[in-house]
């Protein structure tokens, strides 16, 4: 029960330090770290409730579910802030690389591309000037203000929440430590990275066929376990092993999702009068929906095949699956 405290305390801690910075600015590292932690202490939560004994486990059960039902409120006033950080680097680097590459292409094919400038310098003979005349440039630029101005609306109204929600999370913190305390149950029988693969044993089990209607949410559900399996301590490698694959599968599939976003975002701002930019969000939208169904293909076979080898082993994986990269 003891160490059960101490997680609480230390994850509701983090993130009370990290909402309390975006009282005073919602910067992105801030909001970043606020909503992983809603994320982090939700999940050890769940698996809280999850492991209650069916009696005498009523008061930590219903404080557990008043902070989760906080945590979200928090999480939903930091999400659509950190989105638009994340789509605006996206949108700097696709930029960036779509001006390198025209530039790099009229190097090599100068007479091809713009031969009434051959002998005349000029400022449009450099890469970004040949970007901005074929108007990718100011597309993107537009994007980008329009992208700017809604992080400003969406952080002003989560700073102006943020002293709120913070008064409200301290309450239902100290109302679960209290019942946590009082109401003492019993010890985790699996260790974390166990209790992961159980959760991502579920989530695979539940959506077994992917596509771009539930890979999403399949992310997310990967995203729980991920965190579970980090709740171990240090020095547990089999944790850290499936934490590590549950973070590949993470990673990739949320760069698809992002580059979706990022495309219904143009749409919005710009409608039909950025052409050239959506075609290149829309490029980058199904290239990484590929990766990401082949990233997911493949890692869940190899967890659900070390699930099987811990279940079939009373809890600790096989020596095979303990050689395994995550990665693999």
């Amino acid at each position: 029960m003891r160490g059960e405290h101490e997680n609480v305390r230390r994850l509701a801690a983090n993130l009370r330090e990290n909402l309390a910075r975006c009282v005073d600015d919602p910067d992105e590292d801030p909001v970043h770290d606020t909503r992983t932690g809603t994320r982090r202490l939700q999940v050890t939560l769940e698996t809280l409730v999850r492991e209650l004994p069916h009696d005498g486990g009523e008061p930590v059960c219903a404080a557990a579910t008043a902070l989760m039902r906080m945590l979200r409120k928090i999480r939903h006033a930091a999400a659509p802030v950190r989105d638009l950080d994340v789509h605006r680097r996206l949108l700097s680097r696709l930029t960036k690389r779509a001006l390198g590459e025209k530039g790099r292409h009229e190097e090599e094919q100068p007479n091809q591309q713009h031969p009434s400038l051959v002998d005349e310098p000029d400022v449009l003979e450099t890469a970004a000037a040949g970007l901005r005349s074929s108007g990718l440039e100011a597309q993107a630029d537009d994007l980008d203000a329009w992208l700017k101005h809604r992080r400003t609306e969406v952080a002003g109204a989560m700073q102006a929440q943020a002293p709120d929600l913070l008064a409200k999370l301290d309450r239902r913190v100290a109302e679960l430590v209290t019942a946590m305390r009082d109401h003492p149950r019993r010890a985790r029988k699996k260790p974390p990275g166990v209790v992961a693969l159980d959760n991502f044993a579920r989530l695979a089990s539940e959506m077994q066929h992917l596509d771009a209607g539930n890979l999403h949410e399949f992310r997310k559900g990967a995203k729980q376990a991920r965190y579970l399996a980090e709740l171990a301590t240090r020095g547990d490698a089999h944790a850290a092993r499936i934490s590590e694959a549950l973070k590949n599968l993470q990673d990739e599939i949320g760069d698809w999702h992002d580059w979706v976003v990022l495309a219904e975002e143009a749409h919005a701002a710009l409608g039909d009068t950025a052409q050239e930019l959506t075609a290149l969000l829309e490029g980058q939208r199904d290239e990484h929906f590929v990766m990401a169904m082949k990233t997911a293909a493949r890692l869940r076979g190899r967890l659900m095949g070390e699930w099987l080898a811990v279940s079939s082993g009373n809890g600790r994986a096989r020596p095979a699956a303990r050689s395994r990269r995550a990665t693999a």
